[in-house]
């Protein structure tokens, strides 16, 4: 099966290649882009607590003061409360924005609230109180002689809750001189407060009907121009501020709930000389005997919304001062007498017949009998708009709804409404009066949207202001 076989041997020789295969190849490496990012660990800690329960303490209280206190405020509320029942301000409200609204006032009432013999007494101030449910109207003879020592009341009417103003006066007061101003205290609803032909600052306190005997806050040397009840801080009295013909400004606080009255301050314009005092020969020494002579004559002034211690004066001369409660710079010959001057204004050629400040901005309009109205800003002294008119303007009030619009009132029966923004009439609405007398007076309710119109014949008209107006 197997056998042994032997082969010659073959041989090769050995054969080294000295050349070399070579092959090139292009070779790209990427751009290696590096990036970094910041970690950062939170904290948590653990913490444990532990709640105490208190016992619950039982209140002192003092029945004996918290029975005096409800006593003192409850006619107060109780009144205020009866007057804000009466209310239908929101009667009207319309949600459906879409729906056109009317423009017209209507006139609700009109009724006569002097004797048919009393032809030459005319409603000289009208004041609605702090709800609207009552209605102030007070008389004065139309032109005086002399000195006034006419009789002359002061009549209350009461207004439902369907609008409807009473035929006849629910109360009247009476006083011994023809009644000028008026004003019912903005808080305290039983408060009322008038100014006198013959210079006397009255106030009555109304809660109590059996009570009609007025506490008399002051005396001025001539007829008062006007009344202001200054916005009362927290903590602080009820101030009355005065002023009159005969150039000076009173300020007097009112305590102990309206009981006791203690004279404040007293303010006298010593930047001119009053043209009363054209008569008596000029003093020759200076503000000494200056300090004795009469003040300028104001006629109307208000106070600044922003500032409640700014005020803005109007004279018979045609000056505007712009004026400060804080005001120091006493006048010569009394230490309790100071110019309350800080700025004036540019000036009316004709008498100041009134002053308001707006009630949202820093603007103050002024009217006069050179037959213009102007509307300045409180810090500049030269007025933004002038607006001249056909006849004297003698009173100006802010419109509900829309507190840029201001109307206007004085000769003719026609009341107008201007834009203090830009001084332009508003030519959509226009109210007439029915009597063709010059209106003497209006009063806007704004509780209850309501227009009060005194003429200088003693006629009184109830007009209903739609809030969609402007």
């Amino acid at each position: 099966m197997f056998k042994n076989e032997s082969f010659d041997t073959v041989g090769f020789e050995s054969e080294v290649s000295i050349a070399k295969p070579e092959i090139s190849a292009n070779v790209q490496t990427k751009e290696i882009v590096y990036s970094s990012s910041e970690v950062q660990t939170a904290e948590r800690k653990n913490a444990e607590t532990q709640t105490v329960q208190e016992q619950t303490k039982t209140p002192n209280i003092d029945y004996n003061k918290l029975a005096s206190f409800l006593k003192r405020v409850t006619p107060s509320l109780l009144e205020a409360l009866d007057e804000a029942y009466n209310t239908n301000a929101f009667e009207d409200y319309d949600t459906e924005t879409t729906k056109n609204a009317s423009t017209n006032l209507q006139l609700l009432k009109k009724l006569n609230t002097v004797e048919e013999s009393d032809k030459q007494t005319k409603i000289s101030d009208l004041s609605w109180s702090i709800a609207g449910g009552t209605l102030v109207v007070s008389h004065s003879v139309v032109y005086h002689e002399n000195w006034c020592d006419h009789l002359s009341k002061i009549q209350f009417y009461s207004l439902s809750r369907e609008d409807k103003l009473s035929d006849i006066s629910n109360k009247t007061l009476e006083v011994n001189s023809c009644v000028t101003t008026l004003s019912y205290h903005p808080v305290e609803p039983s408060i009322l407060a008038a100014g006198l032909f013959n210079g006397d600052v009255l106030v009555w306190n109304l809660r109590n009907d059996d009570s009609v005997t007025p506490i008399q806050l002051y005396t001025h040397g001539d007829t008062v121009s006007q009344i202001y009840w200054k916005p009362r801080t927290m903590n602080d009295v009820s101030i009355l501020v005065s002023s009159s013909k005969d150039g000076y400004i009173i300020v007097n606080k009112l305590m102990a709930n309206f009981t006791t009255t203690r004279l404040h301050k007293r303010f006298k314009i010593i930047k001119e000389h009053n043209p009363i005092e054209n008569s008596r020969p000029r003093s020759a020494g200076g503000t000494r005997e200056r300090a004795a002579e009469a003040g300028l004559c104001i006629t109307s002034f208000d106070f600044s919304w922003k500032d409640p211690n700014i005020f803005i004066v109007g004279t018979l001369c045609g000056g505007i001062y712009k004026c400060s409660l804080d005001r120091m710079s006493l006048i010569e010959g009394d230490e309790n007498l100071s110019d309350p001057v800080i700025d004036e204004y540019e000036r009316h050629e004709g008498s100041i017949t009134c002053v308001k400040c707006s009630p949202s901005r820093n603007l103050f309009v002024t009217c006069g009998t050179n037959k213009d109205i102007r509307i300045y800003d409180l810090d500049q002294n030269v007025s933004q708009h002038s607006i001249s008119l056909e006849s004297t303007v003698i009173g100006l009030t802010w419109i509900i709804g829309n507190q840029d619009i201001f109307a206007t009132f004085g000769a003719g029966n026609a009341i107008k409404f201007y834009n203090v923004t830009d001084g332009k009439i508003v030519t959509n609405i226009k109210v007439e009066v029915t009597s063709e007398a010059s209106i003497s007076n209006i009063s806007l309710n704004s509780k209850r949207d309501i227009l009060g119109i005194g003429n200088i014949q003693g006629h009184l008209e109830i007009w209903k202001v739609p809030r969609q107006l402007f």
